[in-house]
Parts: C-alpha cells; structure tokens; sequence
C-alpha cells in the first residue's frame, strides 16, 4: 500500500521525533533512591542546535554517480541501484526499488521519498564505496512531524566505519537543508533532507528506547526544531 502523502514542511515542535517510533516525550528520570548513595543516570541525553553558516559548505556539490548498495537492517534485504538514466535523469525503476526499501518496519506501508535523500546517500557511497546500511527509513508514526515521516530521513551506518568518520563526512556534504544527528550509543547516524536551516544534534540513547531523540525539555525553553 503507497501513501499518497506529498512532502511538507513539517511544523516546529517541542521536542524533536528521530528514534525507534518514540510515542511520548522524556518526562525526566526517576531520582535516586534514598537508601542508594550510588549515582544514577539521567536518562538519555540529547543536545541539539541549529549549525551555523560557518559550519555548511560554500562550494556546491558534485552530482553523485547515482550508484548505491544498500541493506535494509530491519528486512534484511539488499538492493544494488543506478539512480540516473544515460541522459542524467532519475530512473523511476530505481526510485520504486529504494521505495519499497525504505517502507514503514512497523506497518509495511510505503511513500515516495524525497529523491534529493537517495541522491546525499550516493554522495556517500561514492566516497566510502562500502555498502550502506539503512537503520530506519519511512515510519508511519502518529507523530506526524518526523522527517522519518515525511518521507525525507534515513538512520544508516557502514560496517567498518565508524560513526565519528561517517558523521564528520556527512556533515561536510551540508550545503543548507540537511539535519544530521549522531547516535553513539544506538550505533548510527541520521541524515535528513529538510527547508533550511541545517539542525545538528546528539543523542546518547540506547538501542531501541523509546526516549531516543528526546531532549530534556525544561519550562521556559524554546522549542527546537523537529529531527
């Protein structure tokens, strides 16, 4: 089943949706026990800002050679594409094809993604020439400001590369419109295509929580943009 949903501008929130289908926001961790004089955690921690125009790339991009090896985690399924046709224009055989790829684990619906997405992935093929590994893609979710959502973002990692490397390769690829985040724990990076401007964040949650992509939303604090 294809939702016919076209891309929008996702409306600011006040906290961010980026993890496994987070369904509320983090209410904050319980306190210490009284008879424990051992720390405990916090909960997850989640820092986000907008990046600044010194951080996003003057130069333009190259156009990608369009190829992608990809492997779908959650379906365990591989897909080996050519994005462009011999006159330079996307194959719609291809687009279907990663479609498919990225439908919805939880619902098995698809939507058309934002082609520029696939495009920023083929950049990244090309500079590592490994296999990406797609986390999460689309997510039908209540929480319908998600870029996973709209049909603009993908969680994804490379075998043999570390996040670190991933990320600072990523982030140089910013030319405005792009939110990237890092998850060191859950092992993973989001890349996202959106208006501008560029968001930046970091989330220490682990796998599979609930919390991920949750800041610790205090009284009085202004919002930040949807991840």
């Amino acid at each position: 089943m294809i939702l016919g949903l076209a891309f929008t501008t996702p409306a600011w929130a006040d906290a961010p949706s980026v993890g496994e289908e987070p369904e509320h926001a983090l209410k904050g961790a319980p306190a210490p026990a009284k008879k424990s004089k051992k720390k405990h955690a916090r909960g997850p921690a989640f820092s986000g800002r907008l990046a600044s125009e010194g951080e996003l790339r003057e130069s333009p991009l190259d156009k990608p050679s369009g190829h992608i090896e990809l492997y779908a985690v959650n379906f365990r399924e591989n897909l080996e594409v050519d994005l462009y046709n011999e006159d330079g224009s996307l194959d719609d055989d291809a687009v279907d094809k990663l479609n498919h790829l990225w439908r919805c684990k939880r619902t098995d619906t698809e939507k058309s993604i934002e082609p520029k997405l696939f495009e920023m992935l083929s950049r990244i093929y090309d500079h590592f020439g490994k296999r990406i590994e797609l986390v999460s893609g689309f997510r039908n979710q209540q929480r319908t400001s998600s870029f996973h959502f709209h049909g603009s973002a993908s969680d994804i990692r490379i075998p043999g590369i570390s996040d670190n490397v991933l990320h600072k390769f990523v982030t140089s690829l910013d030319t405005g419109g792009m939110g990237i985040g890092i998850y060191p724990r859950a092992g993973f990076i989001h890349v996202d295509i959106r208006p501008e401007p560029s968001y930046r964040w970091t989330d220490y949650s682990p796998p599979g929580s609930n919390d991920m992509g949750r800041p610790h939303v205090k009284k009085h604090k202004k919002p930040v943009p949807n991840v």
